[in-house]
């Protein structure tokens, strides 16, 4: 929250100290690009081109994984191959922080308040007809539920699950950056939806082409988490880097003046789909291996607290190289995935009341380990022009 009114104060600084000249420029070419060839039946800018917003935001991560390890070979009672299915659902998380912009040009931080212990940074740049918005995510998680599966020693087939309690948090961070160029961008505004800087007075609508950009990494690399890590076929940690690009139509619905209602849908192709994983071995799984080459009638004389992972040449590897933390890189195939928006805005002179709802899919697959992350958040805000 700090962060949140520091940013304020500078922005709204710069309104009201003597500006520079270059400062002066910038803001009269935004007030110029603002209303320049707009149909004005449809569309118009306020005479305030300052936004300040307090904002609310709930949100769910969703991160589901799958792997399939050689069961038969580490567990006495297991036949065959054993599938592992972690999943990580985030509680509903509350966010509450602040925005300030000028002419759809601003920033915004939230701070967690419940939930998934996290925080949230956002910038947005939206044009007449074009748009750009960064979205950072960041959290940690110690009880992701697991499921598994396998075939016992006598052919039965056993299923389970539970809550897994990692003894040091899984770590995860998102990275969310979309862009879209609208057609009918004389009709039609992304911004009085999206950052209230313009009025829709008509209701309209417009096709769109969009490019989105996203970045993911999960780590649980840590010693203690080496149980974890061993049943994850030996991946201590994710990256995955997604660019999709795909058509799509927005509709601004203008039932009463002041009321605003928004949907957008576009499915995209994603076009380059990176990789990375990082493999580690463990003392446990020395352990474990040594038990099954040399069987003992006592167990390993030592627990979690003396767990240690050190980074391994590629999965279920049992050597321990002289090098740095070893990473192994994948491009998988074209696929499909989905963006969607609805936004409710109601605007009564100087103020507005806002709430907008968005939802990503993001699916990844390496060798034996496959997976996909659902992120959704509701976001509301109350805000005033000056």
């Amino acid at each position: 929250m700090k962060k949140s009114i520091i940013l304020i104060a500078l922005l709204c600084s710069i309104h009201a100290s003597a500006q520079p000249v270059i400062v002066k420029k910038v803001m009269q070419f935004l007030d110029t690009m603002c209303v320049n060839g707009l149909d004005h039946r449809y569309i118009d800018a306020p005479q305030k081109p300052w936004q300040i917003m307090v904002q609310g935001n709930v949100n769910q991560t969703d991160l589901k994984m799958e792997s399939t390890i050689d069961g038969g070979y580490l567990f006495g009672d297991v036949k065959g191959n054993m599938q592992w299915e972690p999943r990580v659902r985030t509680a509903v998380s509350s966010y509450v922080g602040l925005w300030a912009g000028y002419r759809g040009y601003g920033l915004g931080y939230s701070v967690n308040v419940g939930g998934d212990k996290g925080s949230i940074f956002k910038i947005g740049a939206t044009g007449g007809a074009y748009g750009v918005n960064l979205r950072i995510h960041k959290f940690k998680t110690d009880e992701p539920s697991v499921k598994y599966r396998y075939t016992d020693v006598s052919g039965q087939q056993m299923d389970g699950g539970g809550t897994f309690d990692l003894l040091d948090a899984m770590d995860v961070k998102t990275v969310t950056l979309d862009a879209y160029y609208l057609f009918n961008r004389k009709r039609f505004s992304y911004c009085a939806a999206y950052d209230q800087s313009v009025f829709q007075k008509r209701s309209a609508g417009s096709f769109m082409v969009g490019a989105m950009y996203y970045n993911s990494r999960i780590s649980y690399d840590e010693g203690m988490n080496a149980d974890f890590i061993l049943m994850m076929g030996d991946i201590g940690k994710i990256k995955q880097t997604q660019f999709s690009i795909g058509p799509g139509y927005a509709y601004n619905f203008v039932p009463c003046k002041g009321l605003l209602i928004s949907a957008l849908a576009m499915p995209m192709v994603t076009l380059y789909n990176r990789l990375d994983v990082w493999y580690y071995n463990s003392n446990l799984r020395e352990a474990i291996v040594d038990d099954i080459d040399n069987p003992e009638p006592t167990e390993p004389d030592f627990d979690y607290t003396d767990y240690r992972i050190y980074p391994s040449e590629g999965p279920q590897k049992i050597t321990r190289p002289e090098t740095k933390d070893y990473k192994d890189t994948t491009h998988g195939k074209i696929s499909l995935t989905f963006d969607a928006r609805l936004s409710l805005t109601y605007n009564f002179g100087d103020w507005f009341i806002n709430a907008y709802a968005q939802l990503y899919r993001f699916p990844f697959k390496y060798d034996s380990t496959t997976g996909n992350l659902n992120d959704w958040f509701v976001n509301a805000c109350f805000g005033i022009r000056l």
